[in-house]
């Protein structure tokens, strides 16, 4: 992510990439994602994200109905990305309920267990190891 604002490493927006190489959203839909990604990502929910978007990304390859459909519910986040930022003047109800109501708490959520099974894994395997506290 970049200081900017402009999400500088093109392998970072997985999903939203690929619907731009398939043409099936514009580059200035991704332009507006990419920023508010940007803006928004923390390591945690970036976790979170890849966690189903490489899955996805597979089965995007494979089933072009699921790749219009994401497209479709794309361009309805970007929709309520614009109206955020003032660009539109009427809000769009299904792109906040994808974006807000959904994409940015599943990738928090997914982010934290993520977090949880990790730390899970080191307490494991610390107490298999038998390295204990102070010693």
């Amino acid at each position: 992510m970049s200081k900017l604002g402009i999400w500088v490493d093109f392998s970072q927006k997985i999903v939203c990439t690929e619907l731009r190489q398939q043409d099936l959203i514009s580059g200035s839909d991704w332009a507006y994602d990419a920023s508010d990604c940007a803006q928004k990502f923390s390591a945690m929910s970036y976790q979170g994200y890849r966690l189903w978007a490489v899955p996805c990304l597979r089965l995007m390859r494979k089933h072009p109905a699921l790749t219009r459909v994401l497209a479709t519910a794309v361009r309805w986040m970007v929709a309520d990305i614009k109206y955020q930022r003032g660009v539109n003047k009427k809000p769009h109800v299904m792109g906040l309920i994808i974006r807000r109501g959904i994409f940015w708490p599943a990738n928090l959520l997914m982010g934290g267990l993520v977090v949880v099974a990790r730390a899970d894994r080191f307490m494991h395997e610390r107490n298999t190891t038998g390295i204990g506290i102070g010693g």
